[in-house]
């Protein structure tokens, strides 16, 4: 009996400090985060005020940010997100893709929001056929504010079903996708984010495979359909390149060496079509989609700012310098869509309207 007595007391011992400790590492535990922590742009104001204005996506639609503050464009979202605003040089316009679950088209907007025109038309009629339909992302435009650069799943293998993006060049005023600039490798996702530089060569993300393994390389297309240029390594694994307004210096993000685990912002001078050595600007973070002031003095890119994992507007003056200034956090509770570039436009006198 006593025997018996003192197991249970045991268990019911066990059992408490089983609890105890449950109730320890429950009161340690965060909340998880949610969308309900989220802010619209609008609600907020940044840290600090940046020149020019920006343009940005978040949650399907596209924000404008100029004096410190955030405007809404006010995109329906009934057929689709909004993303990867690019602004037309000398206009107060911008091209966006407008993405549904099938296919994607790229839209000439106003600053305030109105659709001018939709530029391109990639759904086909036959429903049973939606392999026929066609995607369009990353739009760039050209200095001339008509010649616009794009990622474009054409020509397209719909005996396999491959949708491997290649360059692709064309007017905004004139013919969409009128010259093919890249030959994508197959069944990588092919070529992405493509900025013009200077005599009409474009810098872009160009996707291979290797010992099983696929990576990116920094590649310049000088020639349609030629042989690229390629910058970087497969052991770099450096995609998202961003030019400096001058042409001289190339901010880009790289994965090598860490894992598939981070990445790295770095930034290298480009001189003669070689890039001198990388300087790492910010390690150990989930970094995208870095932008040049139009200046070309600092940059701004996407971080995560804490364990909520949003992506957040950072800021780094100085960039192209010897002695960068620390990084600033110019955003809070934003979270945006680290798979639309920010676009920056050098012009601040944007019309007012309701925020």
């Amino acid at each position: 009996m006593r025997r018996a007595l003192s197991v249970i007391v045991l268990l019911v011992l066990m059992a408490g400090f089983g609890f105890g400790v449950n109730r320890f590492i429950a009161s340690k535990k965060h909340k998880i985060p949610t969308e309900a922590s989220v802010f619209i742009p609008t609600a907020t104001r940044p840290r600090i005020v940046l020149p020019g204005t920006l343009y940005l996506a978040q949650n399907g639609d596209i924000y404008r940010l100029s004096d410190g503050f955030f405007t809404d464009l006010h995109l329906s979202t009934t057929s689709g997100s909004w993303m990867q605003p690019a602004y037309i040089p000398n206009s107060q316009d911008i091209v966006a893709v407008l993405r549904a679950a099938e296919y994607s088209n790229l839209y000439l907007l106003s600053s305030q929001g109105t659709i001018l025109r939709q530029l391109s038309n990639n759904a086909y009629p036959a429903l049973n056929k939606v392999y026929l339909n066609h995607w369009m992302f990353y739009p760039h435009m050209g200095a001339d504010g008509n010649t616009i650069y794009f990622s474009y799943d054409q020509p397209k293998d719909s005996a396999t079903y491959a949708v491997d993006f290649s360059v692709w060049s064309g007017l905004l005023n004139g013919k969409l996708a009128g010259k093919q600039l890249s030959v994508a490798n197959p069944f990588t996702g092919g070529d992405v984010d493509p900025t013009p530089m200077a005599n009409r060569s474009v810098i872009y993300s160009k996707f291979a495979i290797g010992s099983g393994n696929a990576y990116s390389q920094i590649a310049i297309q000088v020639k349609a359909q030629g042989k690229p240029l390629i910058l970087t390594t497969p052991a770099q694994d450096c995609g998202q390149p961003s030019p400096s307004p001058d042409g001289t210096k190339i901010a880009m993000i790289c994965i090598g060496n860490t894992g598939l685990q981070s990445s790295r912002l770095e930034v290298a001078t480009l001189t003669n079509g070689k890039l001198g050595t990388p300087v790492t600007l910010v390690n150990n973070c989930l970094c995208a989609d870095p932008v040049w002031s139009p200046d070309g003095t600092g940059l701004v890119y996407y971080n995560t700012a804490d364990i909520t994992g949003h992506f957040e507007l950072w800021w780094i003056n100085g960039a192209a310098s010897a002695a960068p200034s620390p990084t600033i956090q110019v955003t809070t509770n934003l979270d945006f869509d680290a798979t639309s570039p920010p676009s920056w436009s050098p012009l601040s006198s944007v019309p007012v309207m309701s925020r």
